[in-house]
């Protein structure tokens, strides 16, 4: 190819500067394509360092989101142990004012007993919220959804507000509706009571409306006030956790928990949360619920029936392991004229049953017995050994697992603090299941 550019004929002189050109054009040819596949690994070196980058980054996030999680999941078990262990002295505090008439005590201890009791309720509102936190905080599995009518939750929770609202001149109409919708209850609940309680708490003229209204296969859900309304720059603050726009508001107002509650509750089941609010005209909180199928044929006579109390020589057995929890149990369920079997464990509670030759119209078993058994084991036990008894679960689980065991069983649960009147409808309720004389065992 050389060859083919020098002229033989030409001088060597003009053949040899002929090539010293060629020379220095193939030279130039190389240190060009040197230069370009230089470059070009240079560049494959730094994507090589930057990928690993990436996956070292990635890694590193991994374990960071790992270690939050642990760190989350163990705070949540905290949370819900130290509540279980406050819970506890506080059920009994509770039932031990309740065991004190109104009748066997001066006028002014009363008002100190009222006192005393409301401050307890502050106590066990602030738990509750706490817990309700940590739960909705552990994830997913902290909801269980189900179909429910929602005259349950819409019931009672009229019936809850009635008093306070009229006690301050407000007009408060929960209206009735029949459908049916696929929600975790209790959360439900809880949403529809922080809101409902935080416009009658806020409202101090006028009215508080509960209705809803479908739209398409959603149920909304809307609690509307003529309340002081809610700032347009505070409308992002007030769901935050311990955040009140009235920042020198006393305790019995809330801790500024109830709206948090609302917004993780209302992602966790996955219906929409909406405000609306005018300063001076009031506010309106909105909750899309999905429509359970067939909700046409749901009818009113779900809406639960107030209980009678509990009647008189009835034999309740009580498996409770927290002596001050048991003695306070006792001493109401005395007060209402029922016979208890006291057994601290559930192997003495069935000798007990053995041994008087009786089986109690009602059993109320603690969940944590300890080592060995739980209350759902212990009734499902009583239950094979004697067939079917009314029970109810004491506990401060609020475990969604348990609650759908319970309900699977047929046992009915009653979460800790223990209100009194919960535990009178429980026994009650639980009577009346039974509608039968003693039944003697041979």
């Amino acid at each position: 190819m050389i060859e083919a550019l020098i002229n033989p004929a030409d001088p060597p002189e003009r053949q040899r500067e002929k090539l010293l050109e060629i020379v220095q054009v193939l030279m130039r040819r190389v240190e060009r394509a040197t230069d370009d596949s230089g470059a070009a690994y240079a560049q494959f070196q730094r994507a090589a360092m930057l990928e690993d980058q990436v996956i070292a980054r990635t890694l590193d996030l991994k374990a960071a989101l790992a270690a939050a999680e642990r760190a989350n999941a163990s705070r949540s078990r905290f949370v819900a142990a130290a509540s279980h262990d406050l819970l506890q002295p506080l059920s009994a505090a509770k039932l031990f004012m309740a065991s004190i008439g109104d009748d066997t005590v001066a006028p002014r201890a009363r008002e100190a007993l009222h006192k005393a009791q409301n401050a307890l309720g502050q106590v066990e509102g602030i738990l509750g919220a706490l817990l309700d936190i940590s739960r909705l905080e552990s994830g997913p599995q902290a909801v269980s959804v189900g179909v429910v009518a929602l005259d349950q939750v819409l019931g009672p929770l009229r019936d809850e507000f009635a008093a306070i609202a009229c006690a301050k001149g407000l007009a408060l109409r929960v209206m009735p509706c029949a459908a049916r919708v696929m929600t975790d209850p209790p959360y439900l609940r809880r949403i529809l009571q922080n809101l409902i309680g935080n416009a009658v708490r806020y409202t101090v003229t006028g009215r508080v409306l509960v209705g809803a209204r479908r739209q398409g296969a959603t149920l909304r859900l809307e609690v509307h006030d003529t309340g002081p309304g809610i700032p347009e720059a505070e409308q992002g603050n007030i769901f935050k956790e311990f955040h009140r726009l009235n920042a020198r508001a006393s305790a019995a107002e809330g801790m500024g928990l109830g709206l948090a509650i609302v917004e993780r509750a209302c992602a966790a089941l996955g219906h929409p949360l909406a405000l609306h609010s005018q300063v001076g005209r009031g506010t309106t909180f909105t909750v899309g619920v999905p429509l359970a199928a067939g909700t046409a044929g749901a009818g009113r006579d779900a809406r639960p029936v107030s209980a009678p109390p509990p009647a008189v020589n009835r034999i309740v057995a009580l498996v409770e392991n927290d002596a001050d929890l048991r003695r306070a149990l006792v001493l109401v369920l005395e007060g209402w004229g029922v016979s208890v079997i006291e057994a601290v464990s559930g192997e003495e509670a069935l000798a007990l049953i053995d041994e008087i030759g009786i089986l109690p119209d009602c059993v109320l078993v603690d969940q944590r017995l300890g080592p060995g058994q739980s209350g759902l084991e212990f009734a499902c036990a009583l239950r094979q050994r004697h067939g079917a008894v009314a029970t109810a679960i004491l506990t401060a689980d609020r475990d969604p697992s348990l609650r759908s065991a319970c309900q699977a069983a047929g046992f009915a649960l009653l979460l800790k603090p223990i209100d009194p009147v919960a535990l009178r409808a429980a026994v009650a309720v639980a009577e009346m299941a039974a509608a039968a004389p003693l039944t003697t065992m041979v």
